[in-house]
């Protein structure tokens, strides 16, 4: 980490060289407070990508008390009228000092009235993505909880994150973007950012970083939701996007998680609030190209949100018989492009080289997802990444007891987004982007490079045709390269948990489906046998009794009850398939050291596994303590799971053979604890997508 001297708080931090609101188009608002929460389907011609959106991290529907309302010059007892401007009005910011980097920090005496917790902030995130900033003593259990006061840089931090003060420039503002997609394989028009509010990008050693607060009020795109999160929800994404990300499995970042006393209603009631800060390089996905070209999936369709409205723009005075059929922007598809090259390092490539580089990207990420048995519940094409990150963390589960088959969205009773479906659908959607960039990919085939600003005010639908054509040709084997590069992807990583020296065709079926097919058939722990397996020595595969002391550990460690009948069947079929297993080992044995290669496993194959029971407790045991006022003891259980999802390879429990003693004290025992697989009854556990 960089010097005392060169650390800054959250507000001081630069920004980034280049940022979205400068190179893509806003949408168009009114100026009235109520413009950022109303519910509005923009004009489909508008080459815009944003709209400015402050933080309102409240109850919703707003509520006013009387002492509030005569403040604001209204006396209801008299029967007089106050109106929504001059309520949301009160969270507008006033001029704040100005800062080194441009911005200012503003606030409003109602928006100092806000009471946020910070609850927890990741060390991990802050070390990898903004080394320069100060968080002071956020992080530790045992911060004061004062809304004022204390240290600095932890004061800061937490109005910036909560929305409590506000950073704005001259042409600088919080923001949230549109997008549309297709949920569940069906088109669902514009979604956009419903309750993500991005707050300030700055440069990190990587690059560009971008700072996200998720569950941070209404916005434009909200539809008919709050525009909050839940504890529950925001506590799983906290933890879910660190755990993935010390898989070595591309991933947004989570900097921190706070609470209010805001209470949010849910379908079993109040329950309380809370927001996650998240980073990424940019957080734009596959939906956002749907919006400037959704192509025949939007046609004839025109969306209008229940207590919203239509929001025209000049694009929309348009014929409506343009290039794109008033469906789209070829403007702002061309915007869009350019940045997304930019922010993924690939400036002076060409448009066909980016997206074939989007397509590895998300191919190498779904690949890791089956290594790991990471199952992300919602692979809607609004919820896929260019950047081919893991995004978006509702009802996400890791494999416990094998199934190719497992749901873990119970929102999703067909199946779409099994374990085994992901790579398909991951297809489905880069199939949908490609649908998209056709114009502009055929566009530069044809003329051999990128379109200047306005190739399309004079575009005529033949053109587009003829674009789309050449595009098409130009990208003609992308699926068969994706279904290529998951393939090899997938085996190199299968390779490396399995500890094998080299990848053979027949390990698809002899190792990895046979292992598979073993878990399932006796309900064993992918994870916890996985892990087991980094211990076994092939070189000691003749002894009888060794293999049937692994099988009994293999029974002990990643086995949830067996019922007894079932119990010697189980070790017979474990030890058949070790025996398997070393046999193909073995026979590369010159190729390398024994203890080498099984430490090489246990650096790959985690003793922590986010499991949905450690989940579920995390949560359970915060709501207790928030509700009895416990503060530190939320943050303890927060950060322990933590500490153990960032650093998920450490032997926690285990002695030089994988085995987990029996009487572990104190911290080391709660760790064990919560590296075992829980309750059998949690087994399979489906999440639900409400948040």
């Amino acid at each position: 980490m960089s010097s005392a001297k060169t650390l800054k708080p959250i507000h001081r931090l630069p920004l980034a060289r280049q940022t979205l609101q400068g190179a893509l188009s806003q949408l168009p608002l009114e100026d009235q407070p109520s413009a950022q929460r109303i519910s509005t389907t923009f004009s489909p011609t508008t080459r815009g990508v944003w709209a400015r959106t402050l933080p309102l991290w409240d109850n919703w529907p707003i509520r006013i008390t009387k002492e509030e309302a005569l403040a604001l010059g209204c006396d209801v007892d008299k029967g007089e009228k106050i109106s929504a401007e001059a309520i949301l009005g009160r969270w507008d910011p006033q001029p704040g000092e100005k800062q080194d980097n441009g911005l200012e920090l503003k606030s409003s005496p109602h928006r100092l009235k806000m009471a946020p917790v910070l609850l927890g902030v990741c060390e991990k995130t802050v070390q990898d993505c903004f080394p320069e900033l100060d968080v002071g003593d956020a992080a530790k259990a045992d911060a004061p909880t004062d809304v004022e006061g204390g240290d600095e840089a932890r004061q800061a931090l937490v109005d910036v994150l909560s929305g409590r003060k506000v950073l704005e420039g001259e042409n600088y503002m919080p923001w949230s973007t549109r997008y549309c997609g297709h949920q569940f394989g069906v088109w669902a028009g514009q979604l956009g950012d419903g309750r993500a509010i991005s707050v300030l990008e700055t440069e990190g050693p990587k690059g560009r970083e971008e700072i996200q607060l998720k569950g941070a009020g209404r916005t434009p795109f909200a539809r008919a939701a709050d525009g909050l999160a839940v504890l529950r929800s925001s506590v799983r994404e906290y933890l879910g996007c660190e755990a993935v990300n010390a898989l070595g499995i591309p991933s947004t970042r989570a900097l921190a998680i706070l609470t209010s006393p805001v209470r949010v209603m849910r379908e079993q009631g109040p329950e309380p609030s809370s927001l996650v800060a998240r980073v990424a390089p940019s957080f734009i996905r596959i939906g956002h190209f749907e919006a400037m070209n959704p192509g025949e999936a939007a046609k004839n369709s025109h969306q209008v949100f229940f207590g919203g409205g239509w929001k025209s723009s000049v694009e929309d005075e348009a014929d409506k018989n343009d290039a794109l059929g008033g469906q789209g922007s070829l403007e702002g598809l061309r915007d869009l492009t350019l940045w997304a090259k930019d922010v993924m390092g690939m400036k002076d490539s060409t448009v066909n080289e980016w997206f074939i580089d989007v397509v590895r990207r998300n191919a190498e990420t779904v690949a890791q997802w089956q290594v790991y048995g990471f199952m992300h519940g919602v692979l809607n094409t609004d919820n896929i990444s260019v950047l081919g990150l893991t995004i978006d963390y509702g009802p996400y589960a890791f494999m416990d007891v094998f199934d190719q088959n497992h749901i873990c969205n119970h929102s999703d009773p067909g199946g779409l987004y099994s374990y085994k479906g992901q790579p398909g659908r991951v297809l489905f959607a880069l199939d949908s982007l490609a649908s998209s960039l056709l114009p502009i990919l055929g566009y530069e085939a044809q003329n051999g490079k990128i379109p200047d600003a306005g190739w399309g005010e004079n575009a005529t639908p033949d053109d587009v045709r003829g674009w789309e054509a050449a595009g098409l040709e130009s990208i003609e084997s992308w699926s068969d390269l994706y279904n290529q590069i998951e393939s090899v992807a997938e085996r190199s990583g299968w390779q490396k948990r399995f500890g094998l020296p080299s990848y053979r065709d027949t390990d698809d079926r002899d190792i990895v489906k046979d292992f598979q097919y073993l878990l399932h058939g006796y309900d064993i722990d992918f994870g916890a046998a996985l892990r087991q397996l980094s211990f076994f020595r092939t070189s000691k595969v003749e002894n009888k009794e060794y293999l049937k002391s692994q099988a009994k550990l293999w029974i002990k460690q990643a086995t949830n009850d067996l019922m007894p009948d079932i119990v010697s069947r189980t070790e017979e079929g474990i030890v058949a398939w070790l025996q398997t297993y070393a046999k193909r080992v073995n026979e590369e044995k010159d190729q390398f050291d024994e203890d080498e290669r099984l430490k090489k496993m246990q650096e790959v194959n985690p003793r922590f596994v986010l499991r949905q029971w450690v989940l579920e407790d995390t949560i359970k045991k915060m709501e207790d303590a928030l509700e009895k006022e416990d503060v530190p003891e939320a943050r303890r259980v927060l950060q322990r799971v933590l500490d153990l999802s960032t650093n998920p390879f450490k032997p926690y429990g285990e002695d030089k053979d994988g085995v987990i003693a029996d009487n572990l004290t104190g911290e080391e025992a709660e760790q064990a604890t919560l590296c075992g697989l829980g309750p059998k009854s949690m087994l399979g556990y489906q999440c639900s997508c409400s948040s």
